[in-house]
């Protein structure tokens, strides 16, 4: 058996802040030999959508659905050919941590490898659909996006006691497959469009959602006020429109198409911009919690500041959007007076302008939240820099495969879970990991897609895997965040106590990590040991390291540590109390699927060696390459 095997990488925290200082300067200085261009409706991520036939391929046998003819042809072009369909165990392994997070039983595998109906695999993903734990899964990728977290962030870190509630509504809303252009016009105006609809309002908490000055007064409360409105521009275009729009803030954008005055015609969306609590029913039975909402977009008057200095103030831009996605030169007066008449305020006028695939950005954000899918099921999107589809991020590897599940996506309504089900049944999504030199070759990088990449797990499903497979995981779904015990040594490294020093961890505590506590200036040790980012900015990549530290994690941690123990405590209430019987179990419970013979054999030796005992091996599993990497 190996364990704690991981390939070099080194850990610089220092390059992010090397490199985000470089790319400041860039953007203030341009580059020469890419200008923003005469007509930005030329550019790739900003043309109408066209509805492209999947190409004839000869010989295209492999290909089970149009999805797979895209990528079929551009492999072979590029000289290489994609790999067979994997094993059913490994299969369903797959689709169950993609879709929910958690492993398959070994019922439950065991069932469909004898299930030899050709609708089995169809089955499988329907039921994965439908579990509530399917919410959780895909709601922690987008908190990503949306920077949730639940402190202001910066030196106070005060927190906000109710910012779980836009948690809980994301996951709600995923869970019941909300429309996804609904989606985005509930992120920005769910309060003003549907103010009686608690998911509506609640949603809406992605405006506020990102970190917040709060110890200011003076002149640099104006100040605070505008870097917080800059936080709801940014987030607002990186998240939905993968576009740097923040960039504008000081200057025209040096890349792309977006002028200081879109910018600032999207601020004006979000005047005055305070936050308040604001109550919310949630839950089947109708109670009511503060939930953070919204207070934006009423008429005042919107200077632009320039270089984005609070004491350059210059006119009034009024209300706008990007010139580059608007056939009227940025205007929608029409969309925002009709919302203003209704209600006073123009956010809603911002929101369908985002959604509207004819005369606004939702040929855009339709390329940008299939792209997000494809990312999460294969480790990286056809656009590998997901919240980046301007100039200087990557250019899409199947462009056209790209534009056809946008159009997928809108034929189905803005649904995801269909968009889901057509790549999970692909024979692409389904193929095996088989590596070789020649192909690699070819294409180290696996743009062509010619093998599928083994992924390592998020820390939170890391932490979730551990617990489920220990017996442990507390299934509870929504509700007031949790503070699991912490050491004091992490705690103490702020300036104040920033986490209870008095857990004790239980079944309270054992609950899925999307519902931990998230504290910008102090995050979990398990998750910032495992590259979960701090929530200051959108984030659509997560960094990936390989560090020594991991692998040392699981072997000092006292949480992993105790939860082998329960482990142990787990396979001794077996009928079966031989230690040949305990090996077979936790392979299962780890692995979904028994040891091979000479892992059974090592495993039996070691039991056998005097000192060790059942809780020892169990913890050898949990820090196996097999259980943390997803092939």
């Amino acid at each position: 058996m190996k364990y704690g095997v991981y390939p070099r990488h080194n850990r610089h925290p220092e390059r992010t802040v090397f490199m985000t200082a470089l790319f400041s300067v860039l953007c203030l200085l341009g580059l020469p030999d890419e200008p923003n261009g005469t007509d930005a409706r030329t550019y790739w991520a900003f043309r109408p959508l066209e509805r492209r036939e999947p190409p004839a391929v000869e010989n295209g046998e492999w290909a089970r659905n149009g999805l797979d003819r895209f990528v079929l042809a551009k492999a072979r072009a590029g000289g290489v050919s994609p790999n067979g369909p994997v094993d059913r165990q490994r299969l369903i392994r797959r689709a169950y941590f993609d879709l929910i997070g958690l492993a398959p039983t070994r019922e439950e595998v065991e069932a469909f490898i004898a299930d030899k109906s050709p609708d089995a695999y169809d089955k499988i993903l329907t039921r994965l659909l439908a579990s509530p734990h399917y919410g959780e899964r895909w709601g922690r990728h987008w908190l990503d996006v949306a920077r949730f977290g639940e402190s202001h962030g910066y030196e106070s870190d005060n927190e906000r006691p109710s910012a779980w509630t836009y948690r809980d509504a994301v996951i709600r809303a995923f869970n019941a497959d909300l429309p996804f252009d609904t989606f985005i016009r509930h992120s920005v105006a769910g309060d003003v469009l549907q103010g009686d609809d608690p998911l509506a309002v609640a949603l809406t908490g992605f405006i506020t959602s990102g970190s917040t000055v709060t110890n200011v007064d003076g002149v640099d409360r104006e100040k605070a006020k505008y870097d917080k409105l800059d936080d709801i521009v940014s987030a607002t275009g990186s998240a939905f429109l993968a576009l740097t729009i923040g960039c504008a803030r000081c200057h025209d954008h040096k890349y792309d198409p977006i002028a200081q005055k879109d910018y600032y015609r999207l601020v004006g969306f979000f005047l005055p911009g305070g936050a308040r609590d604001r109550q919310i029913a949630i839950g089947r039975s109708g109670s009511k919690v503060k939930g953070l909402a919204w207070n934006g977009g009423n008429k005042k008057k919107n200077p632009l500041l320039e270089r984005g200095d609070t004491e350059s103030k210059a006119g009034d831009v009024g209300l706008g959007v990007l010139a580059a996605l608007s056939p009227d030169d940025g205007d929608v007066s029409r969309w925002v007076e009709a919302s203003e008449k209704k209600s006073g305020d123009g956010r809603p006028g911002l929101a369908q302008w985002l959604t509207n695939v004819d005369d606004g950005a939702g040929s855009l954000a339709a390329r940008v939240i299939v792209n997000r899918l494809w990312q999460h099921h294969f480790g990286a999107g056809l656009v590998r820099t997901s919240n980046n589809f301007g100039r200087v991020g990557d250019r899409p590897t199947h462009p056209a495969l790209l534009d056809w599940l946008a159009v997928e996506l809108i034929r189905a309504g803005w649904r995801l879970k269909p968009i889901h089900r057509l790549i999970m049944t692909s024979a692409v999504y389904t193929q095996d990991t088989t590596w070789d030199r020649e192909r690699h070759a070819a294409d180290p990088d696996n743009k062509l897609l010619w093998r599928r990449q083994p992924l390592r797990l998020q820390a939170e499903i890391l932490r979730d895997s551990i617990m489920n497979t220990a017996g442990t995981l507390n299934r509870q779904l929504f509700g007031p965040s949790i503070k699991p015990w912490v050491s004091n040594d992490a705690i103490k490294t702020g300036s104040t106590n920033k986490w209870p020093t008095n857990v004790k961890d239980g079944p309270g505590t054992w609950r899925r990590s999307i519902y931990v506590f998230m504290r910008r200036s102090m995050r979990v040790p398990f998750f910032e040991t495992f590259d979960v980012p701090d929530a200051m900015t959108s984030r659509g990549v997560r960094e990936k390291t390989t560090v020594a530290t991991q692998a040392l994690l699981l072997l000092n941690n006292d949480f992993v540590r105790k939860q082998a123990e329960h482990f142990a405590a787990r396979l001794a209430k077996l009928e079966d109390k031989t230690p040949r019987a305990a090996v077979e179990e936790a392979y299962w419970l780890t692995l979904s699927r028994g040891p091979t013979e000479r892992e059974l054999e090592l495993s039996l030796e070691l039991l056998h060696r005097e000192g060790q005992s059942i809780s020892n091996f169990c913890h050898i599993l949990f820090t196996l390459n097999e259980f943390i990497y997803v092939d």
